[in-house]
């Protein structure tokens, strides 16, 4: 017994047990065009039109007696066009489905990103200068000088008078400055790749030297860091770069504290004078 699928596009599909069920229902179609005829050896929707001529033309693949195929399409309410077209499109929209919610998911982390990020405008570069002492007076070294000898009665030698003259007019002799990259947003001011510099033109070395960077942040002090330096030469600045960067308003440097043995100097800004000299007040023998 041959088995055949019958669809005449509104009814949706029939299974036919034979070639007079496959008439009768071919003579009670109302659009004859839209027939379509499954037989189950040829693996293939076929129109009326393909089957009535294959019929007439002793080729009739309805009557073969070759095996039949175990095969079975699908059913689908929808008919023969449908099923060949289904797969098809539910891969083509699952395809676009993911591809629109991939566009939209970039988008929407983009439009975040964008509107959350913090937008910098890099700024001249930040340098400032260490400020005078707040307890180092300036000093009239000639008349100090002139005061010295005329209390001893004897003229001091070179070596003592130069010592005497960088001790007092050291902050014109270390110079202590910093530089800073500077940005700013909406958000404030921020500071990094901060170098500190010493320039020692004493012409001495100096032991050591402590600094302090002092971040400002509305009028008051943010933070403040230590920066200590040892052995300085007197033939090239001595640098040291720090890290991290600074949100805050402004940067300042000053010393707390400078030593140097060989011209007998000890500076502190804890201090108001050493020995109780205030004609050479930052004089010390360490």
């Amino acid at each position: 017994m041959i088995k055949y699928l019958f669809t005449d596009g509104t009814s949706g599909v029939k299974e036919v047990q034979s070639q007079e069920e496959l008439a009768s229902l071919v003579r009670s179609a109302t659009h004859p065009d839209k027939i379509r005829i499954w037989v189950f050896n040829t693996h293939q929707w076929i129109s009326y039109a393909d089957f009535s001529g294959h019929k007439n033309g002793n080729t009739n693949i309805l009557l073969s007696e070759k095996k039949l195929s175990t095969e079975t399409p699908v059913m689908n309410e929808a008919g023969p066009e449908a099923l060949h077209n289904e797969p098809v499109l539910k891969r083509g929209s699952s395809w676009i489905k993911k591809t629109i919610f991939f566009t939209l998911g970039a988008g929407a982390i983009f439009l975040v990103y964008n509107f959350t990020q913090v937008k910098w405008e890099k700024l001249e570069p930040l340098h400032i200068v260490a400020a005078w002492p707040e307890n180092v007076s300036p000093v009239n070294v000639d008349s100090v000088l002139a005061d010295i000898e005329f209390t001893r009665g004897q003229k001091l030698d070179k070596t003592t008078r130069t010592n005497l003259r960088i001790r007092n007019t050291w902050p014109d002799r270390i110079l202590l400055q910093a530089n800073a990259a500077h940005d700013s947003s909406s958000s404030g001011s921020k500071f990094h790749d901060v170098e500190i510099s010493i320039d020692n033109t004493t012409g001495y070395k100096i032991d050591t030297a402590v600094v302090e960077l002092t971040a400002w942040k509305n009028n008051e002090v943010s933070s403040v860091d230590t920066i200590q330096f040892k052995n300085i030469s007197y033939a090239m600045p001595a640098k040291r770069m720090l890290n991290g960067v600074y949100r805050v308003d402004s940067l300042t440097v000053s010393f707390s504290l400078i030593k140097a043995k060989v011209f007998n100097f000890c500076y502190s800004v804890d201090k108001k004078s050493n020995y109780g000299n205030n004609i050479d007040k930052w004089f010390c023998r360490e």
